[in-house]
């Protein structure tokens, strides 16, 4: 490698690291109050409007229209149409953007927004899990999955759990970037899918909510 492509390499490094954590500071900010992950959860799964969240959860419209415009600001949502309604018109939005907190950002969210967040990803799973079921794709291949076991693991093993966990991600992502690529080329269209994982330490046997 030339001395140019070296210095080239290094400036576009740099360039990744700071727009990684650009978008990790936007997401922390998008995710620093519990109404937007509800409106991010609703909105990841349909459009949805101010006035109709406002209806549907029982909070004060210039609440819910606030935290709309600063998702919208920070790229999370994005208008899809204007409904006329009542002589004036209603703005629709819907999630176009999902991302990642890194390891650094996460732990100054606090263990309150951590579990919210959780929650709230947690939520939006059962939801698409539930319109799969309605439409009838949830089990419409043979080679779908479906798993989840409980276990035990000690310190160590906790650590290569975890890291086997996040290796699984990172593959997952490369299969889709390849599939996108693929299909922008010509090739095969892609079709939507939904992948989960998870591992957290659960509760004795004795303390595990029935």
């Amino acid at each position: 490698m030339s001395e140019r492509q070296g210095r080239n390499t290094r400036v576009n490094q740099r360039a990744e690291e700071a727009t990684v954590d650009l978008i990790d500071r936007r997401l922390t900010k998008a995710i620093a109050h519990p109404l937007r992950l509800q409106i991010l959860a609703l909105a990841n799964q349909r459009t949805i409007s101010p006035s109709e969240y406002s209806e549907e959860m029982g909070a004060p419209l210039s609440t819910v229209a606030y935290h709309f415009r600063k998702l919208l600001e920070l790229g999370f949502l994005e208008l899809v149409e204007e409904v006329p309604k009542r002589g004036s018109k209603e703005h629709r939005y819907r999630g176009c953007r999902r991302g990642v907190v890194s390891d650094a950002n996460w732990q100054e969210l606090g263990k309150a927004t951590q579990a919210g967040v959780r929650i709230a990803g947690f939520q939006d799973l059962i939801a698409r899990c539930t319109q799969a079921v309605n439409a009838g794709t949830f089990d419409a291949r043979d080679d779908a999955i479906f798993y989840w076991a409980g276990g035990g693991v000690d310190e160590t093993g906790w650590k290569e759990f975890t890291e086997a966990s996040r290796q699984l991600i990172e593959r997952v992502k490369e299969i889709e970037d390849a599939s996108a690529e693929r299909s922008s080329d010509g090739g095969m269209k892609c079709f939507p899918t939904t992948f989960a994982i998870a591992a957290f330490e659960s509760p004795p046997d004795g303390r595990r909510r029935r």
